[in-house]
């Protein structure tokens, strides 16, 4: 199993941070990369044409490695919400049709719906499930008892409030069965989770760098499916998503041709001397590491965690249903509220919202960190 890689992270050793779900750190040779890549603003005279585009591309290839894709169905965007919203524009909603999505979802998956909705005339269902019921089996019964023509869904590999996994095969198969577009949030797993669009088949995913990939904060990516790519619109109109656009006299003609591919949909202002660099090299260890060893090595850490959890009585959802790389831990009558102020002054960080404890480790943990947190848990809720 891969070992822990703490030593590629600049973690005070008194520091034990299991909050990877809210942002991670990202590595140290990641952060020297991005003070490289700042110096190209600080002397632009000395600027390449190449540097608008090598490390675009780079970055490109390397998120499309992530969920199985290829270079050209990847844009490079500064936000998951953005992602979304290139969704929502392009996704067919018809008047009195509706967009399902589980009960909670997150803010980045959810306001652009409600506003294409009001728009378009249709309405958001929100879609709720019996305890321990699969978040699958839900979606996917609220996709075929609907009263109107459902016409997306919005889904995600795992509830980023509950740390339950959703089967999104079957949610996929449930939305093809009707006619549905089906867009999906990566962020809260792409890094973590070995994925394969072609098993999927969405029409959209968005997921940003700042949680499991490991990167900065203010860059994401977009896969979009072969038929957006050739029909799709994007939401902002420059030159470098236009075919043409890269010329030197691109300013004396109108390019009226988007570029092939999921470029189409790129953000303006994409080439972020200083941001892509650190992507780079946080994807780059990654992609050494492999997929499987990074999941084998989150899986056992969230084992130890559930170990540790039962173990001291605290519940959960039930093991099958559990995400293999977030726990969200229900500490019910015994939380209290000064655990959050407690386990901050002793370094320790996870996420606690309500009496959920949500923890999240990374390939920088080790298995004295779950420990050290169930002991402060322990002590404070007894």
């Amino acid at each position: 199993m891969l070992p822990s890689q703490r030593h590629l992270f600049s973690i005070p050793e008194d520091v034990t941070y299991l909050d990877a779900a809210y942002m991670s750190p990202i590595p140290r040779s990641a952060a020297e990369a991005g003070a490289k890549g700042v110096q190209v603003k600080a002397a632009p005279w000395a600027m390449t044409i190449g540097s608008y585009y090598d490390e675009c591309e780079r970055a490109r290839t390397l998120a499309a490695s992530f969920i199985g894709a290829t270079p050209d169905d990847i844009a490079i965007i500064p936000a998951t919400s953005y992602g979304i919203a290139v969704a929502a524009a392009n996704v067919a909603v018809k008047p009195g049709s509706v967009i399902l999505m589980m009960e909670n979802e997150h803010p980045s998956h959810r306001y652009a719906w409600y506003e294409i909705a009001r728009q378009k005339g249709a309405a958001v269902v929100t879609v709720s499930r019996q305890p321990d019921e699969p978040w699958a089996a839900a979606l996917a019964a609220a996709i075929r008892n609907a009263k109107a023509p459902v016409s997306v869904v919005a889904g995600t590999l795992v509830h980023w409030f509950e740390g339950m996994t959703v089967d999104i095969a079957v949610v996929a198969e449930a939305a093809r069965a009707v006619g549905a577009s089906l867009v999906l949030d990566g962020t809260q797993w792409v890094g973590a989770v070995p994925f394969d669009v072609s098993r999927v088949r969405p029409d959209f995913l968005s997921f940003a760098t700042y949680k499991f990939l490991l990167g900065p904060y203010r860059l994401a990516f977009l896969y979009a499916d072969k038929a957006w790519q050739e029909k799709g619109r994007p939401i902002e109109f420059h030159s470098w998503n236009r075919i043409g656009g890269d010329r030197s006299d691109f300013y004396l003609e109108t390019m009226p041709d988007y570029l092939p591919g999921a470029r189409r949909f790129d953000m303006g202002e994409r080439s972020d001397f200083a941001v892509l660099p650190i992507a780079i090299n946080a994807m780059e260890l990654l992609q050494g590491w492999g997929a499987p060893a990074v999941s084998e090595r989150l899986s056992h850490l969230n084992r130890l965690i559930w170990r540790e959890a039962e173990r001291h009585g605290f519940g959960g959802p039930r093991a099958d249903l559990r995400a293999p790389h977030i726990s969200v831990v229900e500490l019910g009558e015994r939380f209290r509220g000064e655990l959050a102020r407690q386990l901050k002054e002793a370094k320790v960080f996870v996420t606690i919202r309500g009496t959920k404890m949500r923890i999240t480790p990374h390939i920088y943990n080790e298995d004295e960190d779950v420990a050290k947190l169930f002991a402060l848990t322990n002590s404070v809720t007894s």
